[in-house]
């Protein structure tokens, strides 16, 4: 093949320059760019939240073919991520990520070692469904006080709220990967033993509990409509959100701990993670599917209304000075804080002023143009 042209440039900022050739006659010409070394095929970038120090891969057993996991070290931090069809954060890893890793493998069968600045931590995958329950004596010491060893694998928890003038809650809800939920006793005359148990339709992602408000005739109110609900002054609400993107709402007895009156209600493709956050001095909760959605309680009814926002990864409630009772929130690589007003509305609106009386208007799409030298 002819060489019509020959230059040696540095265009991409790199150590060595190139060189660019002009080659071949018609239809088989051609601009070629050679680059001294071996080539490669960059299978995937992805954006770190800094600049690492270093970086390891792991298996979880030493018989498994592949790589489970990549550990990124940075100066003050240690990020794991699973490795799949896709590479997420692993964030209840055991490893110690508050600091950097100095060296991070594999030891023995199936055990993960990472070497820390203050220390070594031994990270075994025991593959059971294990619940240590803690409490907090008079003198601030941090005491065990019970153990359960759950039939499958724990994916999710959330203790009941502390009933008025009491010492402790008095249940333990428990979502495992099998399609179940437990309830657990807390009372120390029968610390950690099942109460009750319901079977759902997917694997629970989020588990809230919910106090009630008493005399108070409860509705699920959808966006075209409601469902009527019941009266329970002596219950809880316990609120699932499935890996199927259903929201599972169920009462508890808060004498016996059994499970009655369970409602579904699908919010979105994505699992729903539920957080419970303060609307007008009251308890509310904030589902995150794949659109934000809010339970909450107004003119003595509950509703449970979309959001007209993005998708949220993560929040919690915010209050300061300048913000009562707001929510600080995730969306993407954002950090939004928000206040959530006009409770009671299906619909929000915003108003553009015009200068003289409309009679028509029409949709102009955009179209996209390109043009050649």
């Amino acid at each position: 093949m002819s060489i019509m042209d020959m230059k040696v440039l540095s265009l991409f900022e790199e150590e060595t320059p190139q060189i660019f050739t002009l080659c071949g006659r018609d239809p088989r010409s051609s601009l070629r760019i050679l680059r001294p070394g071996l080539a490669i095929s960059e299978m995937a970038v992805s954006q770190l939240p800094g600049v690492p120090s270093a970086v390891w891969t792991v298996k979880r057993n030493v018989n498994d073919e592949f790589d489970a996991f990549v550990v990124v070290s940075f100066a003050n931090a240690t990020l794991l991520l699973s490795i799949g069809e896709t590479v997420e954060e692993v964030s209840d890893s055991g490893f110690l990520d508050s600091t950097r890793s100095l060296a991070v493998s594999l030891i023995g069968d199936d055990s993960l070692m990472q070497v820390h600045p203050s220390g070594i931590r031994h990270i075994r995958e025991d593959g059971r469904g294990e619940i240590i329950y803690f409490e907090v004596d008079m003198t601030g010491q941090l005491m065990e006080v019970e153990k359960n060893e759950m039939s499958g694998d724990v994916a999710c928890l959330d203790i009941a709220p502390i009933p008025e003038g009491k010492q402790r809650s008095r249940f333990l809800a428990v979502g495992s990967y099998d399609n179940t939920i437990w309830i657990l006793s807390l009372d120390p005359e029968d610390c950690m033993q099942v109460l009750s148990l319901q079977s759902v339709s997917s694997p629970p992602e989020s588990l809230l509990f919910q106090k009630p408000i008493l005399h108070l005739f409860l509705e699920v109110q959808a966006s075209s409509g409601g469902e009527d609900g019941a009266d329970h002054p002596a219950s809880l609400f316990l609120n699932a959100g499935l890996q199927s993107g259903v929201l599972f709402r169920t009462v508890v007895d808060m004498v016996t701990g059994q499970l009655s009156d369970a409602r579904s209600r699908f919010l979105g493709l994505r699992a729903p993670k539920l957080f419970s956050i303060l609307v007008r001095g009251r308890r509310a909760m904030l589902c995150l599917s794949s659109r934000p959605w809010l339970g909450y309680v107004h003119q003595g009814h509950f509703l449970l209304t979309p959001l007209s926002y993005e998708t949220l990864e993560y929040t919690a409630s915010f209050s300061s000075d300048q913000c009562a009772e707001g929510v600080v929130a995730v969306a993407g690589d954002a950090l939004r804080v928000f206040t959530i007003e006009r409770l009671g509305e299906t619909f929000n609106e915003t108003a553009i002023p015009l200068r003289y009386t409309p009679r028509k208007f029409v949709f102009h799409p955009k179209k996209e143009t390109s043009g050649n030298d």
